[in-house]
């Protein structure tokens, strides 16, 4: 399926908007709008909600009774939404330095502050056009107040918070409780809290499903058949939903020595008063797509008070043996590459085996990421 590469053609293309103020099969549930992007399916998003006046409503009295959620046809669906607003994003900001990027950083920085650019501001935009709060403002709101200290806390970094651990693309179209639905399929990242609840639920003897085997980084609430009334009362408390027929969960399986659902994250100190936040990461596969090597970069420099999101040169790559089924030589890539320098405030790269990959694995220490700021080198293996 091929998509405009026109910077502003997403939005300018979007039609089909209705406000519809008629309910679903279940109380309250309200069509709130229909987006559709040239030559793909439109999104919905809808209210799912009840009244006070519900007999269910209120499970221990937390009062929780809905919220907007974005629904996408199907994974395809899904998928190439997300793609199609990573490349606007890219084009954005490659349309910015054509236009300011003969001047030297101080400079360049100061025209970004001037302009007050939004470096992503299509993603900006479809979370306006489609009427959602989503996870991306909820994540840059703690950003900003993480950057405004003195000192740079690797424990309060809103990166190494998991429920925001997903690119930028995918958190616009995630509410702020960290849920999307696909089809009928409501998909719910659970937080810390969440998953040890849910996982004392299924410790008790007479829970016929099992426990989760995995640590909460990468954990998910799947509800199928939209399902609004269980995720509802799970948002209230009920961690009992997990135990109905059309609920489970998931999390990221061991695979022989050879895992995903990793992730390392280290600061580097670069030259004076800048610094680096490196990431190396194979996540486990997800809805849409299976899993993909990402290493990334974020560029930073010192205030007078606090930190700021720096744009300069910088690179990023990875290096290693990646492994597709099991962590045999008999399917795998050795990877030596980089993404190509811009002077960007962060950039990622990507290793996608191909469409005959089932997932991407890695053995303990043998996938290191690769980070480069205005030509100072750093490596990050990535071992657990």
């Amino acid at each position: 399926m091929k998509f405009n590469k026109n910077i502003s053609l997403l939005f300018i293309l979007v039609c089909c908007c209705t406000l519809i103020f008629t309910g679903c099969n279940k109380e309250t549930i309200n069509d709130i709008e229909d987006v559709q992007v040239e030559n793909n399916d439109p999104i919905k998003v809808i209210n799912y909600g009840r009244s006070g006046k519900s007999a269910k409503s209120s499970f221990k009295g937390k009062g929780f009774t809905g919220t907007n959620i974005a629904v996408f046809s199907n994974e395809a669906s899904y998928k190439n939404y997300i793609d199609d607003l990573e490349a606007q994003v890219e084009q954005w900001d490659d349309a910015f330095l054509a236009e300011w990027g003969h001047l030297n950083d101080e400079d360049l920085n100061a025209k970004e502050d001037e302009l007050n650019f939004d470096s992503e501001k299509p993603l900006t935009d479809f979370e306006n056009t489609i009427g959602l709060q989503s996870l991306r403002q909820k994540y840059i709101h703690a950003e900003d107040a993480w950057l405004d200290n003195e000192v740079l806390d690797e424990a309060t970094d809103p990166d190494a918070n998991p429920i925001y651990d997903f690119d930028e693309n995918e958190l616009a179209v995630m509410n702020t409780l960290a849920e999307v639905q696909i089809g009928t399929t409501i998909i719910k990242k659970l937080s810390k809290e969440e998953y040890n609840l849910v996982n004392q639920e299924l410790g008790k003897s007479s829970n016929v499903k099992g426990k989760f085997t995995v640590p909460y980084e990468d954990t998910y609430l799947v509800i199928e058949d939209s399902d609004y009334d269980a995720l509802i009362d799970f948002n209230n408390g009920d961690v009992s939903v997990v135990n109905n027929d059309n609920v489970s969960t998931s999390g990221s399986p061991s695979a022989l020595s050879c895992k995903y659902g990793k992730t390392r994250r280290k600061f580097f100190n670069t030259t004076s008063g800048k610094r680096i936040k490196a990431v190396i990461k194979v996540p486990q596969p997800r809805w849409g797509a299976n899993g993909k090597v990402k290493s990334k970069i974020k560029s930073y420099k010192k205030k007078w008070y606090g930190w700021k999101k720096w744009r300069t040169k910088i690179d990023v790559g990875a290096k290693g043996i990646v492994y597709n089924t099991s962590c045999t030589f008999t399917d795998f890539a050795d990877l030596d590459n980089w993404k190509g320098e811009k002077r960007r405030k962060k950039l990622k790269y990507r290793f996608y085996g191909g469409s005959n990959w089932g997932s991407h694995i890695v053995e303990n220490g043998e996938l290191k990421g690769q980070y480069k700021q205005n030509g100072i080198v750093k490596e990050l293996a990535l071992t657990w």
